[in-house]
């Protein structure tokens, strides 16, 4: 048998097998990675990682609900220690979303191939994308109530800043930015900025605050 490339303690043979996978999907490029082929790498039996996965799907199952949790908590400790303005919650969760999937290319592209697993049959999967979703709702109605994305729909608004964050860490995953002539030592600051700049342009300018009396008389005075 292989020698294990990975030890791992006793009784933690299911965290083995996700790092496993991580790894090998890491190294191959391939979404769908072998339970066998984890097991020979891990120096076990071919049959022990099916004990904690019954199939590939409830592997990268497991993989999406540790991804989307993470994400979840990166995303929360950015909103602390935010600069002023009412697009400052929204550009920050921009800029978390495109830093954690920056660090976790792989998780972030298994956990964005839907086809590998069934997002529906996890409890655990809705309740963080909910709360994902409901998050980044309550900062489009902050920035609204502020008077920005005027007569835009929030769930729609929601849905597209999370369409372009997602769009650009894409690019990077894909590896479509050195086309665009971002180098590599820039991926991180350019598209964030980028990022800022499509939420500003996307948001506008809220309306001027209604005049007082008084400066509404002086106004209208010639």
């Amino acid at each position: 048998m292989t020698s294990p490339q990975r030890p791992y303690h006793h009784g933690r043979l299911r965290r083995a097998v996700i790092d496993m996978a991580l790894q090998i999907a890491g190294e191959t490029g391939e979404d769908r990675v072998s339970l066998r082929e984890i097991a020979r790498r891990l120096g076990v039996s071919s049959g022990a990682p099916f004990r904690h996965f019954a199939s590939h799907e409830a592997l990268m199952q497991a993989i999406a609900e540790e991804a989307l949790e993470s994400l979840r908590l990166q995303l929360e400790r950015e909103q602390h220690g935010l600069g002023p303005g009412a697009l400052a919650p929204l550009k920050a969760l921009g800029a978390a979303f495109l830093d954690w999937a920056l660090s976790h290319p792989t998780a972030f592209r298994l956990t964005s191939a839907r086809r590998l697993y069934r997002f529906d049959r996890s409890e655990r999967l809705r309740a963080q994308f909910a709360a994902l979703r409901s998050h980044t709702l309550q900062r489009v109605h902050q920035a609204q109530a502020a008077g920005y994305f005027a007569g835009l729909v929030p769930e729609q608004v929601a849905l597209g800043l999370r369409a372009m964050a997602y769009g650009l860490a894409r690019m990077q995953i894909d590896g479509q930015l050195p086309q665009w002539e971002v180098a590599a030592a820039q991926v991180r600051p350019t598209l964030q900025a980028t990022l800022a700049q499509l939420i500003d342009n996307l948001a506008g300018a809220p309306p001027p605050p209604p005049l007082r009396k008084k400066e509404a008389k002086s106004a209208g005075a010639f």
